[in-house]
Parts: C-alpha cells; structure tokens; sequence
C-alpha cells in the first residue's frame, strides 16, 4: 500500500467560507524583491483587464455563502495609474461593495503633489486603506524617501488609521539598501529574514533561505496546513483568473475564469480531501507531500529553513509531474526566480 493510501483522508475538516480576497491586477512590478513570494518583477508583462477585475469582485460580493471584502495587490497596482482608478471608479459604480485597501511600494510617489492628487482620487472612488510595503528588500529598488513620503502624505488625506505600513520600524530608521555591497545586503537580508516576517516561498524560498538555519525534513513531520489552506479565510485570484490561497503562492484551488467563485469554494469543501496536493498538506503537511513526491523520484534536500521552504521544493518538482499540475500554477512561477 502507498504512502497516499494509508493517508485518512475520511474525517471531516470544515472549510472556511472566504471573507477576504485580493485581485491581483498584475505580476508586473519595478521591483524585483528577494522576498516576492510570486516572483514579480519588470519582466513580467501579465495582467488583469478592468473587465476581468470586475467579473471576479462582482463574484466574490455575491458568492453564496460567502461575500468578500475585496482588495487590490500585484505585482505593483500603481504600474498602470489609469487603469487601476478607472477600476475603482467603476466598481463604486456598480455598487459592488467596499474596496478594503489597495497595497503599494510607492515607487510612484515622486511629488507631494501627485500623492495627494491620487489619493484624494481614490478616497473618492471607496478605498479604505492605503497599505504601504517597505523593508529591507524593498528599499534595494525604492528610495526611501518615496515610501516616507506616500506615508506622510497619505497621513494627511486619509487620516493615519487609513494607512498601513509593513514594516513601521522600516519605515523609521530604514535605508536605501541598494547603497550595500552585495555581501552586507545579503548579510542584512539573512538577519532581517530571521527575524520571522517573510514566507519562504517563491522567490523567497531561493534568496531568503541562504544563511538561515536548516532543519531536516523529518523535523517538520507532523504539522499540517490545513489553517492556511482552508480555514485562513483569505484568497487571491491572479491575472489568469486562479485562486490560490491567500499565503500559499502557486496552489491553485480554482480558476474564477471558468466558474463563479462560489461554485469553485462549494467543491473545495466536497473535495479537497481526494485532491492529491491539497488535501495531502492539509492533511498531513509539507513532510508528508515531500513522502508522497518521493514515490515519483523527487530527492529532498538535506535541510530546509522552514515548513514552507520544504513544501516549495517539493511543489516545485510536482509542478511537472503528471497528476499535480492541475493543483499548481503558473509553472513559471517555480522556474522565475
């Protein structure tokens, strides 16, 4: 009998209606972060069009039984100015509910001026928070002078509950680290990603795990995924209409091109226990999907930095194994790093 067979996969393990869900207008970013766990960049050139993004939130609005909060990431919204205003423009338009927030790494704000002017706009058009991304990583790409600046300015239009920083210690004594020889800011890299902060997937699970304490894989046996997958509440639907759990890049639960989302939440909760990838981690979690990728050839590594480096490595060889693929994607995010 296989490792797959003697799993349990009978017992019933509720699945979360999702509450919070992030359209993720583009992969395309100025910036091509060690920490990007989807791999952006400016190499990256897919998107969502205004009349995909409002197919997808008119969706989760008024999915059954469910009725998401709707956010906008990337990639890097703020790429294509027009387009992500005429978004939020129509959406309040269509009454399609309120726009939680919208994140940036206000590469954009070059002027006081411009700030205020965008964000009065947005205000106007139902944004909630302005969510600003600074840190280590960050800063080898944006001055920070820019991240202070959008923060300041958005103190001002929004008020200061409106406005979100990740990280606020960053944002008070951080640097350009572009400045750093490529050994101190790998050095500070390293420390910073100790620290506990950042996913150790996608790229991350490349550039971050260098000089990070390794663990054998046996060591994270025993610690399913089942909160991250299916009870964190939270889903993001990429250019290409997948959904993908809200921290776990390259899953796919669904595609929101193909069937209205409440239809793709219903199956998951019918189904997730005889999907081979997801229901494998929430069962029984990365060691066990890293046994089961052993069956096919997949060797693991020595050690790893953490329970999602394991799961990347092995999702990153199941990627091209026949059976899996149907759970992963895009197959270039395992390769673009």
């Amino acid at each position: 009998m296989s490792y797959m067979d003697r799993l349990d996969r009978s017992a019933p393990m509720p699945v979360k209606h999702w509450s919070f869900a992030g359209l993720m207008l583009t992969y395309w970013c100025n910036a091509r972060c060690a920490s990007c766990y989807l791999c952006c960049g400016p190499h990256r050139l897919e998107e969502m069009s205004v009349e995909e993004a409002l197919g997808y939130w008119e969706s989760l609005a008024t999915a059954e039984p469910m009725g998401c909060r709707v956010h906008l990431s990337g990639g890097e919204p703020f790429g294509d100015w027009e387009r992500l205003v005429e978004l939020c423009r129509r959406a309040q338009a269509q009454g399609l509910g309120p726009l939680e927030k919208i994140e940036t790494n206000a590469f954009w704000a070059t002027d006081a001026n411009l700030v205020h002017a965008r964000l009065e706009e947005l205000d106007r058009y139902g944004m909630g928070k302005l969510v600003i991304s600074t840190d280590p990583y960050h800063q080898e790409f944006v001055p920070m002078e820019h991240v202070r600046l959008a923060a300041r300015v958005a103190g001002e239009v929004l008020g200061e509950h409106r406005v979100q920083v990740r990280w606020r210690d960053w944002l008070k004594d951080g640097f350009d680290t572009d400045r750093l020889s490529p050994s101190q800011r790998a050095e500070l890299f390293a420390s910073y990603a100790a620290s506990g902060r950042d996913r150790f997937n996608g790229r991350a699970a490349v550039e971050l795990t260098r000089g990070q304490q390794l663990k054998a894989p046996i060591e994270f046996a025993d610690y399913p995924c089942a909160e991250r997958l299916l009870r964190s509440r939270h889903v993001h639907i990429d250019p290409q209409g997948r959904v993908m759990p809200g921290t776990c890049s390259g899953i796919v639960l669904g595609h929101a091109c193909r069937e209205p989302l409440g239809d793709i939440w219903r199956r998951l909760a019918d189904d997730y226990a005889s999907r081979p990838l997801t229901g494998t981690l929430a069962l029984v979690g990365p060691a066990g999907l890293a046994r089961l990728a052993e069956a096919t050839g997949f060797v693991p590594q020595s050690g790893y930095a953490g329970k999602c480096h394991l799961c990347w490595d092995v999702r990153r060889y199941l990627v091209g194994v026949s059976g899996f693929s149907d759970e992963l994607g895009p197959a270039w995010l395992y390769l673009d790093h």
